[in-house]
């Protein structure tokens, strides 16, 4: 190879790594804006660590950004770090006494560590301020089921459709509340609309199945099983594949 050759190799060879560093530089955050539309994307993505890591370089140059906190604890209840998530909604809440979202968030972080009272107090604050959130009239309906509250708990699931007519899981949740209240035709009106809403769910099949089966429609039940069994298998859901697959056979032989 010629020496000017080799020179003009290697003069490219500079520009283009000079051309890689410029555009690293243009990737790198540099304000708090920068840093926090990062944060936000990478909470999109599922990126929990490294949103975090944007969230606490966004506090660490505005103090008092409150949405930078929730987005970080956010990104902490993707991560199952419930408390350190409910000290980050507490200081929200400490900035913006009227964040909606923030008392819901952290209501949501309470649930997980089952502080169920404390978390719908959150869910109340968050509707008093937000009277159509019907993520949070359906998971105070949630709460509300799990202490047995089983009449006030079909309540907040029918506000929560009153406002959203297509919310598949509020069906759904109501079904199983009115299942265990042996409502079983209502329970089965409920699993109509959330297939109707989501096909290929293989939970609302097998809980229609049960609930059909209970009416000792057997052969219905069957049926429905049969496909949430399907259903299961497909998604990947193995223990309820398995699960499905044990009821099948003992109904089979009633």
């Amino acid at each position: 190879m010629s020496m000017m050759r080799a020179s003009k190799i290697w003069v490219w060879v500079m520009a283009v790594a000079v051309a890689l560093v410029a555009v690293a530089a243009c990737d790198r955050p540099e304000t708090s804006t920068d840093y926090f539309d990062r944060g936000v994307a990478r909470l999109k993505e599922g990126k929990y660590k490294g949103a975090i890591a944007d969230f606490d370089q966004v506090i660490n140059i505005r103090p008092k950004y409150a949405d930078a906190y929730i987005n970080r604890a956010n990104a902490k209840i993707g991560l199952d770090q419930y408390e350190e998530a409910i000290a980050d909604l507490d200081q929200v809440i400490r900035l913006q006494p009227d964040h909606a979202d923030a008392y819901y968030s952290r209501g949501n972080a309470k649930y997980q560590l089952d502080q169920l009272q404390e978390a719908i107090a959150d869910y109340d604050q968050a509707i008093h301020l937000q009277p159509d959130f019907s993520s949070a009239y359906y998971n105070r309906g949630n709460a509300k089921y799990r202490l047995d509250q089983l009449q006030e708990a079909i309540a907040d699931f029918d506000q929560a459709i009153r406002l959203q007519p297509d919310y598949f899981a509020a069906y759904y949740s109501r079904g199983v509340v009115k299942r265990h209240l042996s409502l079983y035709q209502e329970a089965i009106a409920d699993y109509d609309q959330a297939i109707r809403l989501q096909p290929d769910s293989a939970a609302a099949y097998s809980s229609r199945g049960l609930a059909k089966s209970l009416l000792g429609q057997f052969q219905e039940g069957i049926a429905d099983m049969k496909i949430a069994h399907e259903l299961a298998q497909k998604a990947g859901e193995r223990e309820l594949a398995a699960s499905l697959e044990r009821l099948i056979e003992t109904l089979e032989q009633e």
